[in-house]
């Protein structure tokens, strides 16, 4: 309703207006309801889409200033375990009671509060007592070489790298920035660290977020 309105008092051009959910089926359900109140015609140009589909979007446009080639692949679990298992063959940990899903879940949680393999062991998530956190270190490091040389990137790393390109080229910033002037999150209970950095980067320039959300349906209190 709010998105039909912003059209209808003409308070911006369709492809000003950025809303974005959690799942496809959640923005796909959100797109037909606009439709219903807009028409196709009248809707065309709103980036209504999940975190993760716009960040691919920004990517496959811009991580070239990353040194990653534009055509790179997004590797799943199965991809992400092969490499965690690399690594503590080459640790020499791989005998030893290591979890490879833990060391990834680590990386993952890492990523998704804005911390890089360089700055980890500098971290307050680092315990430099935690054989876990020794050894998650080291695979971190050899986790992101071996992607960078396969020109690939985790689903993590979806959002983690956008924010480093917003960040390390505010021209970019700007660009998106200044694209979007109505920006609208739904679930917003859901959103994590990163989430919420990507959120506002994109709203510097006009300030001006609409979210909406549920404390009682935040996944993160399950």
């Amino acid at each position: 309703s709010r998105i039909a309105n912003i059209i209808k008092e003409k308070k911006a051009f369709p492809n000003q207006i950025l809303c974005v959910t959690f799942t496809n089926k959640a923005a796909k359900e959100m797109r037909d309801r606009v439709f219903s109140l807009l028409t196709k015609k009248r809707a065309r140009g709103i980036t209504l889409t999940t975190f993760h589909s716009l960040g691919v979007r920004i990517l496959r446009q811009k991580i070239d200033l990353l040194g990653y080639l534009k055509n790179f692949t997004i590797y799943d679990s199965n991809d992400q375990l092969s490499i965690i298992r690399e690594a503590l063959k080459n640790y020499r940990a791989d005998k030893e009671n290591y979890d490879r899903k833990i060391i990834l879940s680590k990386i993952g949680f890492l990523k998704n509060n804005g911390i890089c393999e360089k700055t980890f062991c500098e971290s307050p998530h680092f315990d430099p007592d935690s054989p876990y956190d020794i050894v998650t270190e080291y695979c971190y490091h050899y986790y992101q070489d071996k992607l960078r040389f396969f020109n690939a990137i985790d689903f993590d790393d979806i959002l983690f790298l956008t924010v480093r390109l917003f960040r390390e080229f505010p021209e970019l910033k700007k660009e998106f920035s200044d694209k979007y002037k109505y920006i609208m999150i739904d679930e917003y209970q859901d959103t994590n660290f990163i989430q919420s950095k990507w959120l506002n980067l994109l709203a510097k320039k006009n300030q001006n977020i609409c979210c909406v959300g549920d404390d009682d349906q935040s996944i993160y209190s399950w």
